[in-house]
C-alpha cells in the first residue's frame, strides 16, 4: 500500500532526507511503501534477508538481540522518524543477527534496496548522512558495551539516567524490563539499585514511571 496519508512525515524527521529539497523529497515519497503492524508483531527475525530500510511513522520499535543464554539484549527504541535495516541494507550477505518487535501499534513506510541506491547514486548528500549515521550509532554502541562490561549495576544505572534526564526529572520512557535488558541486567538487580539511588537521596521516586534528580551532576558520583 503507498504510504499517501500523511506521508511525508515517513521521513521529513530523518536526517538522510530532511536535508534535500521539496522536489527531491517529492521523488523519495513516490517510492515508499507503508505497512501497519499490531503490538508485539516483528519487523523482521535474527536470520531473515533485510532488503528494505524501515522508517517508523507511528508508533515505537524495539531493535533487539538474544545472547548464548537466550537472554535479550536491548539495542535501542525506535520512534517517529527512526529507522532500521541499514546495515543488512548496505551487506546483503551479512547474516542479521537482531529483533526489531513493534512495542505499540505501529505504520512503518518501507524503502527498497533498489530505490535506496538510486537515490544515493543520484544524490551523494544521502551517502555522507548515512556515513555520518553509522559512525554515531557505532560509537553509541561501543559505549554501550564498554559501560556493561566495566561498571557495576548502580553505575549503568548513574550514567543511563544522566543521560535520559529532562532538567531534574526522569520520566521512564520505556518499562523497566526493557531497561534492565538495555543495561544487561536483571529486572530485580534494577528495582535494587532504583531504591538504593532513592535511599542515598540521589533521586526521589514520584510514582513507578517518574523520578526527581537531586544531584545536580551524576557523572560525578559514578
Amino acid at each position: 500500500m503507498e504510504c499517501h496519508h500523511n506521508y511525508e512525515l515517513c521521513v521529513q524527521r530523518v536526517p538522510i532526507f530532511n536535508h534535500l529539497d521539496e522536489e527531491t523529497m517529492q521523488l523519495i515519497f513516490n517510492k515508499i511503501m507503508q505497512r501497519s503492524f499490531a503490538k508485539k508483531e516483528h519487523l523482521y527475525l535474527a536470520g531473515d534477508t533485510i532488503d528494505s530500510l524501515y522508517v517508523v511513522h507511528k508508533g515505537r520499535v524495539r531493535i533487539y538481540k538474544l545472547n548464548e543464554n537466550g537472554e535479550e539484549q536491548l539495542i535501542r527504541i525506535l520512534s517517529h522518524g527512526d529507522y532500521t535495516g541499514e546495515i543488512s541494507l548496505f551487506n546483503p550477505s551479512l547474516n542479521n543477527t537482531s529483533y526489531a518487535e513493534v512495542l505499540e501499534d505501529a505504520e512503518i513506510c518501507i524503502i527498497k534496496r533498489e530505490d535506496i541506491y538510486q537515490l544515493m547514486h543520484t544524490y551523494p548528500s544521502i551517502s555522507i548522512t548515512f556515513i555520518e549515521t553509522f559512525a554515531k550509532r557505532l560509537s553509541e554502541s561501543e559505549t554501550q558495551t564498554t559501560n556493561i562490561s566495566l561498571l557495576d549495576s548502580r553505575s549503568k544505572l548513574m550514567m543511563y539516567i544522566e543521560n535520559y534526564r529532562e532538567g531534574n526529572m526522569l520520566n521512564l520512557s520505556l518499562t523497566k524490563k526493557h531497561i534492565a535488558s538495555y543495561l544487561s541486567m536483571q529486572p530485580e538487580t534494577l528495582n535494587r539499585t532504583f531504591n538504593k539511588l532513592d535511599e542515598e537521596q540521589i533521586i526521589k521516586k514520584i510514582n513507578h514511571k517518574t523520578y526527581r534528580i537531586l544531584q545536580e551532576n551524576l557523572n560525578k558520583l559514578i
